[in-house]
């Protein structure tokens, strides 16, 4: 397993500890763990076990926010790639998820990065089931909200964990630190500059294209390292 992965896996973890501390009341760290060749980042307790990020209302204990990353190198085993996300938000109550956002890099039946809600509207329901009885192969499941998967920009524009912990503390109202936003503010900003350089790898004639419009002087390569221009039609 590369050091280097290790080395960074370490850094992102503690990273997202810091951010979620800053923001919420009681939050653990997190730590990153080797599983055979990738690298695992979870929520974890003063002794190493695996938890979950308890969320308060007034102080009392509402739900709880859980999460786990798959982390390894990209092809040319330099960048720092995420390769499965998984977001969920619990309540206390049931111990049913509320909702949950997925990313699967190498997902094909279902959008790369998508929302899944577990509630049930009525005229949602009625419109599902109306396509249930058209295109039954399509609408699988009229009546099950959960089972819909909500595209999210795909695998560059995904939402990141701190658009989740803004989402709970300002839509949901659970209780948070004084300087939250701060927090979520930088760690949204550069997981954006990530996923910004990271699209300029995939498109960089286009970004060669943008720069000159713009003044710059831009010159290829000689041999032009690969582009995954794919990664925008990738649902």
């Amino acid at each position: 397993m590369p050091s280097d992965l290790a080395t960074r896996a370490s850094s992102f973890a503690a990273e997202l500890g810091a951010m979620l501390q800053a923001c919420l009341p009681k939050a653990p760290g997190v730590d990153a763990r080797g599983a055979g060749n990738r690298f695992v980042v979870q929520p974890t307790d003063n002794v190493g076990q695996r938890t979950q990020v308890p969320l308060f209302v007034d102080g009392k204990q509402l739900a709880s926010l859980d999460f786990t990353m798959y982390l390894d190198l990209d092809w040319s085993d330099t960048y720092l790639k995420n390769v499965r996300t998984d977001i969920s938000v619990f309540s206390i109550l049931d111990r049913q998820p509320l909702f949950h956002l997925d990313y699967r890099a190498d997902m094909s039946k279902a959008p790369r990065a998508h929302w899944q809600f577990h509630a049930e509207r009525g005229s949602l329901t009625h419109l599902l089931t109306l396509a249930h009885e058209h295109r039954p192969k399509d609408a699988k499941n009229p009546h099950t909200l959960s089972k819909l998967h909500f595209p999210v920009g795909g695998e560059r524009f995904r939402p990141c964990l701190e658009d989740v912990v803004q989402f709970l503390i300002e839509e949901c109202g659970v209780d948070r630190r004084r300087r939250w936003r701060a927090a979520v503010d930088a760690g949204r900003e550069e997981w954006r500059r990530l996923q910004f350089r990271t699209a300029v790898r995939d498109l960089q004639e286009d970004a060669a294209e943008v720069l000159r419009r713009e003044g710059w002087k831009v010159t290829a390569p000689k041999t032009l390292t690969s582009q995954a221009a794919s990664t925008l039609r990738n649902w």
